[in-house]
């Protein structure tokens, strides 16, 4: 008796077991069918909120496929920095100069009015006006709310893990001249496909890829990969110590 007693406790154990894996499964399920099936809508006006309140970032802006020419004969591989919103950053940009077939690197620095920049040449600094510089990313929040709020036709493609953020992966369109402020010399009319990558949280930004052409001079299979990371950590800026 005690015997047969024992077995049947010790099946109501594997069954209210059973019930409470069950159950934690169910929870799992329904809490990925509720991020899945959130309106896109709802997570980009949260992301563009996210951005318009960005105070600091480090940023890259990479060409996984094509590069972007910024003059004649410079073509610009990788730019990447940090800012400091409204009116300060500190970039470098990676470039190939396409006769030479050498590699340029230029620096970059902003301080409220004032604009420093590194000599192809001899890497000095020099003091110059900021309409020279090739973009401007002071307000880089701002620039990148403008993007996001201009994307359309927006789906979720699933849930992703970036590093140790669990993201939102959402493809949409844009036209091209929307990345104006991103990428130097964006033409118009060209469509172009966004894949964003949003923090499941809060929406925050963390990747965008960039498919297809953007500037006239583009390759259409041009792909181009932001990535921020340090969102409002605050950073320091100052001038360079040698200015020519």
């Amino acid at each position: 008796m005690v015997v047969e007693l024992r077995k049947i406790i010790i099946l109501l154990a594997f069954l209210v077991g059973g019930l409470f894996i069950a159950c934690g499964s169910d929870s799992k399920s329904n809490q990925n069918a509720i991020s899945l099936e959130t309106d896109p809508a709802s997570i980009m006006n949260q992301a563009v909120a996210q951005l318009l309140a960005l105070r600091s970032a480090s940023f890259s802006l990479n060409h996984l496929e094509g590069n972007t020419m910024l003059v004649p004969g410079v073509l610009m591989t990788k730019v990447y920095g940090e800012v400091s919103i409204p009116d300060r950053f500190n970039v470098t940009v990676e470039a190939e100069a396409e006769f030479l077939k050498s590699y340029l690197e230029i620096n970059i620095i902003t301080i409220e009015d004032s604009a420093y920049m590194t000599d192809i040449l001899n890497g000095s600094w020099s003091q110059v006006s900021p309409e020279r510089l090739p973009f401007n990313l002071s307000n880089l929040g701002q620039t990148l709310a403008a993007i996001v709020e201009a994307v359309e036709d927006t789906k979720i493609l699933g849930q992703e893990r970036l590093g140790n953020v669990e993201t939102l992966h959402i493809n949409g369109q844009i036209a091209s001249e929307d990345l104006s402020g991103l990428v130097p010399g964006s033409g118009k009319g060209f469509p172009v496909e966004l894949e964003l990558w949003l923090d499941e949280s809060h929406g925050l930004l963390q990747q965008v890829l960039i498919h297809g052409r953007v500037v006239p001079t583009d390759d259409k299979n041009t792909v181009r990969e932001l990535r921020l990371k340090d969102i409002n950590v605050p950073v320091v800026i100052e001038p360079p110590n040698e200015v020519g």
